[in-house]
């Protein structure tokens, strides 16, 4: 079982989206990715090339940026940022 963290930054980024964005990503990362379950069989994690257990989730033109911690199957969810800023 994966243990999920939510950085305040994120909840306070995700409160600012446009409704359907925030309902979408809280879906994604309240349900889906919050159910315990092994991240990597949602298919929802693209990683980031060059950053090593750091992975992003594309949601329209915003991403979501999540750090995985294998060893202790640890979830991080961090930042929210439009594309072209992350």
């Amino acid at each position: 079982m994966w243990k999920v963290e939510y950085r305040k930054r994120f909840l306070k980024e995700l409160a600012g989206l446009p409704l359907h964005v925030q309902a979408r990503a809280e879906k994604l990362v309240f349900e889906e990715l919050h159910a315990g379950e092994n991240p990597f069989e949602l298919e929802l994690l693209e990683h980031m090339k060059g950053y090593p257990g750091k992975y992003k989730i594309q949601i329209g033109q915003y991403r979501i940026g999540v750090s995985l911690k294998k060893m202790i199957d640890s979830l991080s969810v961090n930042e929210l940022p439009m594309q072209g800023y992350l």
